[in-house]
């Protein structure tokens, strides 16, 4: 009986070995999971924080098999290089269209669409149309602010500036 039962234990740890084995070799394919750059000049890093060296720019729509996860920061592998990259420059679906590679600002002064629940108000991101221009004029909007409201989309931030702004007030990647 003693001989029964320690075969058994024997066949059951063999077994439970083998799986353990069998996780640990499939654990990257299992948990491997691509996701797409959402905009261009998206910073891939040498550590997870947005003050360590930048390893690469990656474009829009680029694929990046993410590695680890961490709060803030995936490790990646994207375009022949490992590295970091903030989560929420990351999609799940690949991006539909090439961005201009200019910040919110640009993005506006072009004829791109920007969803409502993307920005905190609707109507703020709009701009001034040539019809929404009309029925301005229409409705007795002084001429001084359509030329202001047109100055503001003329309103130009460069990548720089963003990050610099990012950086100084402790936002997006820069949180702590």
């Amino acid at each position: 009986m003693n001989f029964l039962r320690r075969k058994s234990l024997g066949v059951v740890c063999f077994f439970a070995a083998a799986f353990l084995a069998w996780s640990l070799a499939v654990s990257d394919f299992v948990f491997a999971e691509t996701l797409y750059v959402k905009k261009s000049g998206t910073k891939l890093q040498a550590e997870g924080s947005a003050k360590s060296a930048v390893v690469k720019l990656l474009d829009q729509g680029t694929a990046v098999d993410v590695k680890e996860k961490s709060a803030r920061f995936y490790k990646v592998s994207a375009a022949g290089a490992e590295g970091f990259v903030f989560k929420f420059r990351l999609t799940s679906k690949k991006p539909a269209k090439k961005d201009a590679g200019g910040g919110l600002l640009d993005v506006l002064g072009k004829s791109q669409k920007i969803a409502a629940r993307e920005a905190s108000s609707s109507s703020s991101i709009r701009g001034l149309s040539p019809m929404s221009e009309e029925h301005a004029r229409k409705k007795g909007v002084s001429s001084e602010s359509i030329r202001a409201v047109k100055q503001m989309e003329a309103f130009k931030v460069s990548p720089d500036e963003i990050e610099n702004f990012l950086a100084q007030r402790k936002l997006g990647e820069y949180g702590e």
